[in-house]
């Protein structure tokens, strides 16, 4: 690029000094020719006067009166002298070296004599050579400076180009340090900018698609344990009814994982997998409640949902199921005794608690147990922390209203209800209240943690 760039500067530059040379030689010839012919012209005159001079003062003119003249302009002089009493006849006198060929000639009378002055073009053909050669030093004076500016210019206005070369290659093969570097250019400047701020996105979406698969990853967990469970069931029992059920069951539980997974990346894309739509929150919870019996069951816990029917929201079902999930799969695994799902209404808000007798949150974690990476049982640390995106998302809310025992809730925006609803009593409903059993025994191995 340099190379071209030097070469398109020195040919406009040749072809612009060039043409000035050309016009300029044209413009020195001119003035040199026109020069020359005032001069023959002017001598002509001036020696007309001075022969007539010494006529009328009665001296007869000679040779060697117009040799200093004729030296002095590099002229060949004639001069007609008229007759007088004192010499006779008319004569002619010349001086200088006669020439052949074109020249400028000056013809002026004074009275009698008449003097003709003729200068050779090929002494003024010498001048403007010797011009010719100062203007052509010049010219090439002119061309080796532009040549050295356009040197150092290219060098600068191709030096970012080359960083930018070598910055994109460090980009492919994983860097994403930013170019960080300025050259003084407002447009290479710009192209610069550019440059740093498409990285940057570029590395903020790369940092998203990875939070979104690990995040993916993470929530496909609680669904799989939950199959794991039913499969287990079926694989323990000799019933064909109960296998039947659990495998009904658990072929539900799969066609929602596929939901899952859009669910969850489309929520940490800051896209919607699917629009919202109006449920009721005590069907959601159920289901979920229902998922979860298993793996509560093989730990000998309880698991228990008490609280109002009919609370109606608009939101992504699979979505907030997920969050519950999240906060059903933390109670599992870091709490202790009854798991008890609340489901309540309170100044427009569905509310559902999920609360357990357990040791609850440590107090130097109460602060950051919705951030990242933070777990208090050594644990990803993901799980609550997307399950309040997840619950953001509809426009709600997750919160932790008690940090010992620990009792986490989600807040969702209700629909106003059109009559009263009936609530679902004190005593839990015999298909989501389950006592420890025989399987307390089974490891609690399957479990998940956040």
């Amino acid at each position: 690029m340099r190379r071209r760039i030097l070469l398109l500067v020195f040919s406009t530059t040749l072809f612009a000094l060039t043409l000035l040379g050309v016009v300029l030689m044209t413009v020195i010839w001119q003035m040199t020719t026109g020069a020359a012919q005032s001069r023959a012209d002017g001598a002509a005159s001036k020696l007309a006067t001075d022969v007539q001079a010494k006529v009328a003062l009665g001296v007869r003119p000679t040779v060697e009166d117009l040799e200093p003249f004729a030296v002095s302009n590099g002229a060949y002089i004639e001069v007609v002298v008229p007759k007088d009493q004192r010499w006779g006849p008319a004569f002619v006198l010349s001086a200088g070296e006669p020439f052949d060929g074109a020249g400028f000639v000056g013809t002026a009378k004074d009275d009698s004599v008449t003097a003709t002055v003729a200068i050779s073009t090929a002494s003024k053909v010498q001048q403007v050579v010797g011009q010719g050669l100062i203007v052509l030093a010049i010219s090439l004076g002119a061309l080796a400076a532009a040549m050295a500016v356009a040197w150092f210019y290219t060098r600068r206005l191709t030096q970012p180009f080359e960083d930018f070369k070598e910055f994109i290659a460090s980009v492919a093969t994983g860097d994403r340090r930013g170019l960080k570097k300025r050259y003084g250019l407002a447009e290479i400047d710009m192209v610069a900018e550019v440059l740093d701020t498409g990285v940057s996105r570029f590395d903020q979406m790369l940092e998203r698609e990875r939070q979104a698969t690990q995040d993916a990853s993470h929530q496909l967990k609680s669904p799989l344990t939950a199959i794991s469970m039913r499969l287990e069931e079926i694989a323990m029992t000799d019933d064909l009814d109960v296998a039947h059920e659990e495998a009904t069951v658990a072929l539900a539980q799969v066609e929602r994982l596929a939901g899952v997974v859009d669910e969850v990346v489309g929520v940490m894309r800051g896209q919607r997998s699917s629009m919202p739509v109006e449920f009721a929150v005590d069907s959601m919870v159920r289901d979920q409640v229902q998922e979860w019996l298993p793996a509560y069951r093989a730990a000998g816990r309880d698991l228990r949902v008490s609280g109002r029917d009919g609370i109606r929201v608009v939101a992504e079902p699979g979505a907030q199921a997920q969050a519950l999930a999240t906060l059903l799969e933390n109670s599992l695994a870091h709490g202790a005794g009854i798991t008890t799902v609340r489901i309540r209404l309170t100044s427009g808000w569905a509310v559902v608690e999920v609360a357990d007798e357990g040791d609850g949150v440590a107090p130097e974690l109460e602060g950051q147990v919705f951030d990242r990476t933070v777990s208090g049982g050594g644990s990803s640390g993901l799980g609550l922390a997307v399950a309040r995106t997840l619950v953001s998302g509809d426009g709600g809310r997750l919160e932790l209203i008690s940090p010992r025992p620990a009792v986490f809730a989600i807040f969702l925006p209700a629909l106003p209800e059109t009559e009263p609803r009936a609530g679902v009593g004190q005593e839990p409903q015999a298909d989501v209240a389950i006592a420890a059993s025989s399987a307390a025994s089974t490891s609690s191995g399957n479990t998940q943690r956040r």
